[in-house]
Formats: C-alpha cells, structure tokens, sequence
C-alpha cells in the first residue's frame, strides 16, 4: 500500500518538475515593455476558444476595443459572456466571419470598413485540423486546410490593408506552427489533389502545409508592406492543448492519457503568450516577416528556411484563387 503511495508521489513529482520546466523554457510576456492597447482597434479571428478567446481576455483587459470575428455567432457571445464575467474593461464587439467563404470574408471587411476607419491589429488566429481521409472542401471548392487556415486570412487580411495603413503603426499576426518544418507548397498542387501529403504521428500532412502557407504569407506580406508602417509577424504558439484536433481519428488509447496532456502542454493562455508578443511587444516594433516562438524570434537555422521565390510564387497563386487583381 505504502509502495504505491510511494509512486504515484514520485510521478507526479517528476510531472511537477517537468511542467516547471517546460513553463520556464516558454517565455513570458512583459506588460511593462508593450505599447498601449487601450482604444486600439483588434480583429481576432477564430476567437470563441482556445488561444483566440485567450487573446481576447488579454486585448480586453488592456482596454482594446476586441472585434470577435467568429463563425458560429451563438459561441461568439457566450465568449463574450464569459470573458464580461471576468472584466469590464475593453469593448467586445462580435461580427460574422466564416473563412470557409470568400464570400463571407468579403461581407466581413466591407462592413468592418464601413463602421471603422482603422485597425490597429489583426490576429490570424483561426485554424483547423481533421483527419485526411475526409477530404472536406470549402463553400468555393478549395482543399479544407488550405482554404480556411491560409486563403482566408491571405483574402481577410488584402482586404483591410487600407485601415491597417491608416492605423500604422499596426500589425498583422499570423499563427503558424511548428508543423510549417513538415509541409511543402506545390504551386501546381496546391489543393493536394494529385500528391497525397505525409502526415507526421497526429499531424495532419495537409495542416502542415497550410501552415507553410502561413509562414510565407507573412514573408511576402513583410516583403511588400515596407515602409507602410504595418508589420507582420508569424509564429509557432506550441504544443497548447485545444480544441484544434479534436475530429482527428486518433488510436483509444491517447484519449486515456488526455489528463496527462492537459497537464504538460501549454493551457491556451500560455499559447496565447508569443501572439501578445509579436501584437504588443516594443521589442518587435520594427521588425517585419520573421517568425517567433516562445516570446522570441526564431532563428531560421531551428526550423525550416523559407525562400524568397516561395513566398512570392504562393502569393502569386494565393491571389489568383481568392481572385485579387
């Protein structure tokens, strides 16, 4: 009886001590070195959980004005609910924005433009990852992953770069991931139609690739937004425990072992650390186009080398899609 006492001390000492130091190695976000949020319009996308309502808890704390840009309007409001429950501060405001539909994305950015002149910050936050063998497509045919976690934001985010210059200083963020190092962007396959991707244990191959879009989506946006006063940043939040991969078909027995992961990964305020850093931080103030983890930038020689020529190649192609002139 003692014995097993005795172990089940001892493992949850070695978690505690593990969890130390995974949260030590994180980084952390410095209040006092940001720039001022108070009044500052946000978009958020993808924002009734995870990182994205993190997000909106923090932006609302320093007195943003928060635009929820959500899907489903129901969650929306119980996010807001939720998060009013906890502060005061800040304006919430929730508006329809389905990345699924050009369509919808369009609808979004004439009628934010119409109600604000500018926007101080755009958080790319939304992103989705299922099991491909669905093979699902989006409302204009376009391969699920890569429509809404890369074509929509590419679309959104053209389509406010006028109150973004107008807010300059401002900043566009976009979540990538780690799992950019495994994706590959085949300009003549970019719906993955004629080469099946190389999925990675419970990474989805065609997530990887969307979130290679990402990484040179903002490349390209740092590239061609010089000397505008916007910047962009992208960035890996880490292994955050969410609802991202929830319709994965995963094996049983990884869903007996959930706690332990609630436990060590990142809970979504943590995940949501390196997003405040790249829309807050004076530290990245006149950086542009880089990438960023753990509430630093991150160097190239860790992660995959993006290039120039594709970056420009999938902006070229991206642009053709969503049809931008």
């Amino acid at each position: 009886m003692y014995r097993w006492i005795w172990y089940g001390v001892s493992v949850f000492g070695l978690l505690k001590l593990i969890r130390v130091l995974l949260t030590k190695w994180r980084g952390t976000i410095d209040r006092h070195n940001e720039i001022n949020a108070k009044g500052k319009n946000v978009i958020i996308t993808g924002a009734t959980s995870g990182i994205g309502q993190a997000v909106v808890m923090e932006m609302a704390d320093r007195d943003a004005n928060v635009i929820l840009a959500c899907r489903d309007i129901t969650k929306a409001k119980a996010t807001v609910t939720h998060i009013r429950n906890r502060t005061s501060r800040g304006q919430l405001i929730v508006m329809e924005l389905d990345l699924a539909s050009l369509e919808s994305v369009r609808k979004f950015a004439r009628e934010f433009k119409n109600k604000y002149e500018k926007l101080d910050i755009l958080v790319n936050n939304a992103g989705l990852m299922i099991s491909p063998d669905k093979r699902l497509k989006t409302k204009d045919g376009f391969e699920m992953h890569f429509g809404v976690n890369h074509l929509g934001h590419f679309l959104l985010t053209n389509l406010l770069l006028d109150p973004l210059k107008n807010a300059a200083p401002s900043r566009v963020v976009t979540l990538s991931s780690m799992a950019h190092s495994w994706g590959a962007v085949n300009i003549n396959d970019l719906m993955s139609e004629k080469t099946a991707p190389k999925d990675h244990f419970m990474v989805s191959g065609l997530y990887s690739n969307s979130k290679l879009g990402n990484a040179l989506f903002n490349k390209e946006l740092g590239k061609r937004l010089t000397g505008t006063g916007v910047h962009s940043y992208s960035l890996c939040p880490g292994m955050v425990f969410t609802n991202i991969g929830k319709n994965l078909n995963v094996p049983f027995i990884l869903h007996l072992f959930r706690p332990l992961f609630w436990y060590l990964l990142r809970s979504p305020t943590e995940g949501a650390a390196t997003v405040l850093y790249c829309a807050l931080s004076k530290n990245v103030a006149h950086q542009t186009g880089q990438m960023y983890y753990n509430c630093k930038f991150w160097d190239p020689s860790t992660r995959i080398e993006l290039t120039d020529k594709a970056a420009s190649e999938l902006w070229t192609a991206s642009a053709k899609l969503v049809g931008m002139k």
